[in-house]
């Protein structure tokens, strides 16, 4: 599965860019994000730790649930 942007967005309209990354290791898959800064390149520091699925878009829903205990909406960036 490709990085995938995502935009998670507080009540107050502030707004925080994050790549998702979500991959398959062995017989599980796993994901990991990290805060990009204004250039769009991730940051050093991982957001969460890695989360485990059995399916790929189980492990990315396990971490988008991580984004959506802190920002009030989260969605994929869609270009235009």
């Amino acid at each position: 599965m490709a990085r995938e942007i995502l935009v998670a967005t507080r009540a107050d309209g502030s707004s925080t860019r994050f790549a998702l990354e979500v991959f398959e290791e062995g017989d599980h898959w796993a994901s990991t994000l990290a805060r990009l800064d204004e250039r769009g390149q991730p940051e050093a520091a991982r957001v969460a730790p890695r989360f485990y699925g059995l399916t790929a878009e189980q492990a990315r829903r396990r971490m988008i649930s991580v984004l959506e205990n802190d920002y009030d909406d989260v969605r994929p960036l869609v270009d235009d």
